[in-house]
């Protein structure tokens, strides 16, 4: 399945490639400190869209299993997506 993601950093779409491979990982809403929560593992970018702009409008679309795609939208409201790139 695609999802659309909207990375805390927006500065990280700038190195991002479709074909790349990523872990996403996240900090739920409401938890201010702690290691974040891996979502998906190498997960295959399938568009990175409004790498420089400043608006919100960017976000990064993944290819991830139904399961992983289902944990990503459920999270809170104010949750902070981030991606650890795969060499």
């Amino acid at each position: 399945m695609g999802v659309p993601v909207r990375l805390a950093e927006p500065a990280a779409l700038a190195v991002l490639r479709p074909g790349a491979r990523v872990d996403l990982l996240v900090l739920p809403a409401g938890r201010s400190a702690g290691a974040p929560v891996l979502l998906a593992a190498d997960a295959l970018v399938l568009d990175v869209v409004g790498a420089g702009a400043g608006d919100g409008s960017s976000a990064l679309y993944l290819a991830v299993r139904p399961d992983q795609a289902q944990r990503s939208v459920g999270q809170p409201e104010g949750s902070r997506f981030s991606v650890v790139i795969r060499g």
